[in-house]
């Protein structure tokens, strides 16, 4: 968990750090929604260098970035391999009992593996270079238009700006509970599966204690400073401006999106 850094905002000054939070977050879901449609080798060739060149360029280090997200990178692995064990159709290549390897089995637990891989990747790299406090001025600036229907944007904005500054603190306080475990004797790495189980649900009931407490202080701190609910308009002190570079890298993005769904559409 030391290494979790999925959530994290990761303050750095890299060329992906000076883009305007919406082209990142509008490039983000359309190369995750590409991944998502694509069925084609070239297709995720593309998405995969895309996602290599995101992390070289965001400065993060790439070991850094594997131990950070393997653990999703495993449960990804994980449920690639259970669906080609119990997925049947096309050429049968191995069958014991319950358990059978076709060809339709590889094929989708490929296109799962590789999708969920890039859009982990897109996602992690997304919020670690984002400040929490401008993906949540985003958000609200997307859902403008919610606003004359009487939708609050403003609680709206500030849930998420909470929700993503509570992820590293969470991380460290599950941190610090597996740290007390450990000192009174409890080994998570070399007990078995069922022990661990029971060690991981015993931080828990701490963890929500805590989570609790936590969310209390806050809002008493709120209170305490004045804050009232969203029917008053909120200025922010930081403006995101739209650059040249920003439309040239949606452009990019946009040719990327089109040439995936072209390879699709002929596939």
């Amino acid at each position: 968990m030391n290494n979790f850094i999925f959530g994290q905002y990761i303050p750095g000054k890299s060329l992906i750090y000076r883009l305007n939070p919406r082209l990142k977050l509008i490039a983000s879901v359309l190369l995750i929604i590409a991944s998502f449609i694509n069925h084609n080798l070239l297709g995720f060739i593309i998405l995969l260098g895309i996602c290599g060149v995101i992390i070289q360029v965001s400065q993060v280090g790439w070991i850094f970035f594997i131990k950070g997200t393997q653990f999703f990178i495993y449960m990804i692995f994980l449920t690639s391999i259970l669906q080609i064990l119990f997925s049947n159709g096309g050429t049968i290549y191995w069958h014991y009992g319950i358990f059978t390897i076709s060809s339709f089995g590889l094929q989708i637990a490929s296109l799962a593996f590789l999708r969920f891989l890039v859009a982990i990747v897109i996602l992690t790299v997304y919020l670690m270079t984002t400040n929490p406090a401008k993906i949540a001025q985003t958000i609200q600036g997307i859902c403008y238009p919610l606003k004359f229907v009487g939708v609050n944007l403003d609680d709206i904005g500030l849930v998420t700006a909470i929700a993503l500054r509570f992820v590293p603190t969470l991380t460290e306080e599950v941190n610090n509970l597996r740290n007390a475990q450990k000192s009174r004797g409890i080994n998570f790495e070399k007990c078995s599966i069922i022990k661990r189980i029971k060690s991981n649900i015993a931080i828990l009931v701490p963890l929500f204690m805590s989570v609790f407490r936590r969310a209390e202080q806050l809002a008493a701190t709120m209170i305490l400073r004045g804050y009232t609910d969203g029917n008053k308009h909120r200025t922010h002190i930081r403006q995101s401006n739209w650059s040249k570079f920003d439309s040239l890298i949606l452009i990019v993005v946009l040719l990327v999106f089109g040439l995936i769904l072209s390879l699709n559409i002929n596939f």
